[in-house]
């Protein structure tokens, strides 16, 4: 097992054992869904109501090294955890805000990394969060998965959210970019 294999399942055993709903997001999830690419951390968004964020933190400073001086005021500020293994792997826990993505946690697909069962965001949601960046990167990414997938895509599922997406962030290139990597444009 990797490093980076080791550090996903410690945090998937940490938030299962403190019942925290979870989704594997990032390079991992795009390795799983997309093109695989290297990548050198862990991601993932976990569910986490506001006044429990404290306790949260305290119960997972027992077990993973924080990255962060004062946690709570951070993850309140940036919605990031950053923790850090002994072997060096990054761990971002997002805490998750938007209905968005508490309904994407809910959406995610069980599969089989680290030789364990782990929640990895579904591709529609993985196209959603890549294609509203500006990031090159993740506009790469989200093209190459739908390219690959597009067949597979719920299509009635991810259209209209990618264009309720561009009219809220005033962005129709985005719209645009959906029906060009589509094959509509």
């Amino acid at each position: 097992m990797t490093v980076l294999e080791q550090a996903l399942a410690e945090i998937v055993a940490l938030l299962e054992r403190l019942q925290i709903d979870y989704m594997v997001i990032g390079g991992i999830a795009n390795a799983v869904w997309g093109e695989p690419r290297a990548t050198v951390d862990v991601d993932v968004t976990v569910a986490v109501d506001e006044d429990a964020i404290p306790n949260t933190v305290d119960q997972i400073s027992r077990r993973i090294r924080l990255a962060v001086a004062d946690p709570v005021a951070f993850v309140q500020e940036t919605r990031v955890l950053p923790l850090d293994t002994p072997n060096g792997v990054r761990i971002d826990l997002i805490f998750a805000l938007l209905p968005f993505e508490m309904d994407a946690i809910r959406r995610a697909r069980t599969v089989t990394l680290a030789g364990r069962a782990v929640r990895v965001v579904t591709p529609e949601d993985l196209v959603l969060m890549k294609i509203i960046s500006e990031r090159s990167r993740d506009l790469a990414d989200a093209e190459a998965l739908t390219r690959r997938r597009i067949h597979d895509l719920d299509r009635d599922y991810l259209e209209p959210r990618i264009r309720d997406m561009a009219a809220l962030l005033e962005r129709p290139e985005i719209l645009d970019r959906w029906h060009r990597w589509a094959g509509r444009g």
